[in-house]
């Protein structure tokens, strides 16, 4: 037979025909545009003491705002999330050294982070809460001087005790849950956390209140490694889509009670018409 009439043998027939042998359409030249650690899996930190962002449900497995908002931007570009659950700490550094391609909580994004991370745009607009029990009759952030406060150790919030509440002795924990335990036990005066999860908080342990509630001057949002550019981008670009198709709002409304703040309708001006006559 002539050279030119002979057949190719099948695996090569395959291999420029991939849809005719059932493999479907072709995969890019780049088979890990976003340079993940394992091509089609997003390895994602996360904590789950930290509700309604991300907290774990009875077998432990995470869930919330965040963990959802994580898991359908990831449906939509096709990969996967395989979460580790860790300390907020462990979570930033993670991200320095390459151990995880995401930050899924509900990181604050502030100027010392922004050194070393890349955040997503705004996810959320939050408020600082002082937590204490209902015998604690302080009403204002100076009446805590000489008291114990507690505050999650590398959290947004920890600044905020030296910096607003005079006096005030500032004790670490590695979790939220771990100070809320403290705190109901009388360990400690008062826990600084966010808003929300002060709400969530109250909803458990109906003895605890809000002493105190200050806006935060910094989004919540997402995190990167310095290099994952494309990845950053591909996900920004699922969240406007979310914004755009309701998706974002009603993961909104499962989470939180309250309003979004002028500042994140700001940063997704769309948003605004969506929760219009909402308080």
């Amino acid at each position: 037979m002539p050279a030119s009439r002979r057949r190719l043998p099948a695996a090569a027939l395959c291999g420029l025909l991939l849809s005719a042998c059932g493999a479907g359409p072709a995969q890019p030249a780049n088979g890990n545009p976003y340079g993940l650690i394992d091509p089609g899996t997003i390895h994602a930190a996360t904590q789950t003491t930290l509700p309604p962002f991300s907290y774990g449900d009875p077998s432990g497995k995470p869930v919330g705002f965040i963990i959802e908002v994580s898991d359908e931007a990831a449906r939509r570009l096709g990969l996967k999330v395989d979460y580790k659950t860790t300390t907020v700490t462990s979570v930033l550094a993670g991200l320095t050294t390459h151990q995880y391609d995401l930050a899924a909580t509900g990181l604050g994004v502030t100027e010392e982070r922004q050194k070393t991370v890349d955040f997503t745009k705004p996810l959320f607009w939050s408020t600082t809460a002082v937590l204490t029990t209902a015998a604690n009759a302080g009403t204002a952030l100076t009446g805590f001087s000489g008291k114990k406060v507690g505050v999650v150790t590398g959290a947004a919030q920890e600044p905020f005790v030296p910096k607003n509440m005079p006096g005030a002795l500032p004790i670490g924990f590695p979790n939220s849950n771990t100070a809320v335990s403290q705190l109901l036990n009388n360990n400690i005066d008062a826990f600084v956390v966010g808003g929300p999860d002060a709400e969530q908080f109250m909803k458990q342990y109906p003895a605890l209140r809000v002493t105190a509630s200050v806006p935060v001057d910094h989004p919540t949002s997402m995190a990167v490694p310095k290099d994952h550019g494309a990845l950053l981008k591909a996900l920004n670009d699922q969240i406007a889509a979310m914004v755009d198709d309701g998706t974002y709002v009603r993961l909104y409304r499962k989470y939180f009670t309250t309003a979004p703040e002028p500042e994140l309708l700001a940063a997704w001006p769309t948003l605004a018409a969506r929760f219009a006559g909402d308080k």
